[in-house]
């Protein structure tokens, strides 16, 4: 057991890079003055091991700053903790569905009452994009820690219940968000928010098969898996170092990281490096559930680490494009639901300098503009055409992570999202598919409308909210399709008219004036006359 621990359970700890590629940090005072013979660490997945993000910032200290800064560490927050909550808690009142919600604050804390209910926030759930609250029936000492179904939504600038951002949930008629919350958050929410004992991850994945990370290698089996996590053992809320590095005891005095020798390297810069490990350990969080086109890629967020496994470009590396200590770093909550947060210009920068490596060519700006069949990179760049943006995310429309093609005939022969329609809206997928000299298959959808047309009346509201986003990209085509945009804010899923709010409010250039929780036909046909 213990050399398994030794030799096969550091997957995540040598997975992302613990520093940039030039000269290591200083060594920990032990290490420096252990031999290059130091012991081998007996284990690094167990309470005992994990040390916390601070000691690791004694030595590591560029890395601690930026992730002081990023999204990872407030993916969870204790509610107490200064800044943690930004919903209005001001005694502020929501009236949904002939019920009101209230949201208060005292000197206990924050507090959100339901149907006469009251339970107190305990802890926070994501910042930038979106934040959804933990909490406890007020006056229970016994009570769970629950998640609470209603969440602050900055960009929309108001409280949300759950159908609108989660869905999952689907039909909003189905969803009583006043009855009294019964998921459990440690049954689910921890899993990727939060940083734990690894040892609790193998449990939970022998007990229930959960997982796509390094858990789901691990040649070890531990009893008392269960359907939840042990909170009272996080070493943080939100992800820290050990959430990737793995319990850094040894390592602190000399004795690690161990190494995952059976895939053949021997040096942590070469394991750094190594599409598979890195991949794996992002994998841990970023394998969520979703909704797929015909060719796999996923139509939402939190599954990036498996479109990612299932590309062509073996090679790739999250790392190439994402700094896993900055964790893109959070930033203000929103003021303007007019403008999403994006900071895809740094993304993209970093993201093709990764496929120029490879493709060496396409650096030459004349090779490449051929290439795109004479778009310039102002106009399509690699990720443009073999990354578009497809995925919903929290609050926009975010790039998939499933490498391919633009001439795939099987998106095309589905009427699916492309990249070539994304931006030529206006133009069928036969002419695309004419274009790029694809041959179709033989399918019943129509393939000789307008994409985008055929896109907002698509069966499937993925689509829906895909072409919405897209018009709002492209406002001179979006002018002739305002109806059929419009029509968006009374479909019969929540989140549907949300985003259609959203993408709206981008082509006017400021919120509109329209309540998605109370959709009305009448309003929705002023708000039309006034885009108009």
């Amino acid at each position: 057991m213990r050399l398994a621990l030794a030799v096969l359970l550091a997957i995540a700890a040598v997975a992302a890079p613990a520093c940039d590629d030039g000269d290591p940090p200083r060594a920990p005072d032990a290490a420096r003055s252990a031999t290059a013979a130091a012991p081998v660490a007996d284990s690094n997945v167990f309470a005992r091991d994990y040390v916390g993000p601070a000691r690791c910032g004694d030595c590591h200290a560029d890395q601690y700053a930026r992730w002081q800064r990023s999204l990872h560490r407030t993916m969870n927050a204790r509610a107490d903790e200064p800044g943690a909550v930004i919903g209005d808690f001001d005694d502020a009142t929501l009236a949904y569905r002939g019920r009101d919600a209230r949201f208060t604050r005292d000197a206990r804390g924050f507090a959100m009452t339901l149907a006469g209910t009251t339970y107190r926030v305990t802890r926070t759930i994501g910042r930038r994009g979106l934040q959804e609250y933990v909490g406890v029936r007020d006056g229970d000492p016994t009570a769970t820690e629950v998640r609470l179904p209603f969440g602050w939504w900055p960009r929309l600038g108001g409280w949300f219940p759950q159908p609108y951002y989660d869905p999952w949930l689907g039909d909003e008629a189905r969803f009583d968000a006043f009855a009294p919350p019964a998921e459990p958050w440690a049954t689910r929410c921890p899993w990727c928010h939060s940083t734990y004992p690894f040892a609790q991850r193998v449990a939970r994945f022998d007990a229930l098969g959960v997982g796509h990370g390094p858990e789901s290698r691990a040649p070890l089996q531990l009893a008392g898996g269960s359907d939840r996590l042990d909170v009272s053992q996080q070493v943080t809320t939100g992800i820290s170092c050990e959430s990737c590095h793995l319990g850094g005891r040894a390592h602190a005095t000399g004795a690690g990281p161990i190494r995952f020798t059976p895939l053949g390297t021997a040096k942590f810069a070469d394991e750094r490096r190594d599409a598979r490990i890195v991949n794996a350990t992002c994998a841990q969080c970023h394998s969520g559930p979703s909704p797929r086109l015909v060719d796999g890629t996923a139509l939402r967020n939190s599954s990036e680490a498996l479109d990612l496994a299932a590309s062509p470009c073996t090679t790739a590396r999250c790392t190439d494009c994402h700094d896993p200590h900055a964790g893109d770093a959070q930033g203000p909550a929103l003021p303007d639901r007019a403008a999403p947060a994006d900071n895809g210009a740094q993304l993209a920068a970093r993201a093709i300098a990764a496929c120029t490596r490879c493709h060496d060519r396409l650096a030459d700006p004349d090779t490449a503009r051929a290439h795109a069949g004479g778009h310039g990179p102002a106009v399509a760049s690699c990720l443009d055409c073999h990354m578009p943006r497809v995925v919903m995310g929290l609050d926009h429309m975010i790039r998939t992570h499933r490498i391919s093609s633009p001439t795939d005939a099987r998106i095309l022969g589905d009427a699916g999202p492309n990249a070539c329609n994304a931006c030529h809206l206006d133009q069928s997928v036969a002419w695309t598919a004419r274009s790029l000299s694809v041959p179709l298959p033989r399918t019943a959808r129509d393939l000789d409308a307008p994409a985008g047309e055929t896109w907002l009346a698509d069966a499937r509201p993925a689509l829906r909210v895909f072409a919405a986003a897209a018009y709002a990209r492209r406002p001179a085509l979006a002018r002739a399709e305002l109806p059929a945009l419009a029509r968006g804010l009374t479909d019969s899923l929540a989140y549907v008219r949300a985003w259609t709010l959203l993408s709206l409010d981008a082509l006017a250039g400021k919120p509109l004036d329209y309540d998605v929780r109370a959709p009305s036909a009448a309003a929705a046909q002023r708000l039309l006359q006034q885009l108009q």
